[in-house]
């Protein structure tokens, strides 16, 4: 299943007129989810954390460990514990700070999970019993896979690790988007409350058919 949607600003039209942010999820029942960000005719407006350079580093060596120990598997070898990257990498709180682009996941139980991705590379992700409480630190994980940068026009794609993704039943998507004058912009599907809340239970607006447990 391929969710498309056009996130729209919150309260900014006179500086949004010419420009759009589209979101994308591939979503199939699995552990993992390709989220694909797209904004369009924002130009030099915006602030985007470049990507760091020992994050890019890290995930080649990631890469390199993934084929070592598919090399020792073929053998019939254990690749064993030691993994040259940790599982975490790029794991960061307070991405909000800048341009930072988001997914929530909402779980039947009213339990939602949220992801923070970074152009840097950094990433974060939290699950929540309920509306704003309870907030834990999520046991999954981000893999970005391209951001690129051409002329007004920026595109972001990142599988998204978690488990409960085949019981998700509806998602939303949101972006803080930094501009060079140091002020913020609030996307989302919809913008239910008086000011920007990407938590509130009306903004998960695309809805997903859960998967049998």
């Amino acid at each position: 299943m391929i969710l498309s949607a056009e996130l729209r600003p919150f309260e900014t039209p006179d500086e949004t007129r010419d420009v759009a942010l589209h979101a994308t999820i591939d979503i199939e029942g699995r552990s993992y989810v390709l989220l694909t960000f797209r904004l369009v005719g924002f130009g030099d407006r915006l602030v985007f954390p470049p990507p760091e350079p020992a994050l890019t580093e890290a995930r080649a060596l990631k890469q390199a460990d993934f084929v070592r120990s598919t090399l020792l598997k073929t053998m019939g070898l254990e690749p064993g514990d030691d993994q040259l990257v940790p599982a975490k990498l790029g794991r960061t709180d307070g991405l909000w700070r800048s341009t930072c682009l988001e997914i929530f996941g909402l779980l039947p139980d009213g339990s939602y999970t949220e992801f923070n991705v970074a152009p840097s590379g950094h990433w974060a992700a939290y699950q929540f019993d309920g509306y704003r409480s309870g907030m834990t630190e999520l046991d999954g994980s981000v893999e970005i896979v391209d951001v690129r940068r051409d002329g007004d026009d920026f595109e972001l794609k990142a599988w998204v690790n978690w488990r409960g993704w085949p019981h998700v039943r509806a998602i939303g998507v949101s972006a803080v988007l930094e501009t060079i004058d140091g002020g913020k912009a609030y996307w989302a599907l919809a913008h239910p409350a008086e000011k920007p809340d990407f938590h509130h239970p009306d903004s998960f607006t695309l809805s997903v058919r859960p998967e049998p447990a």
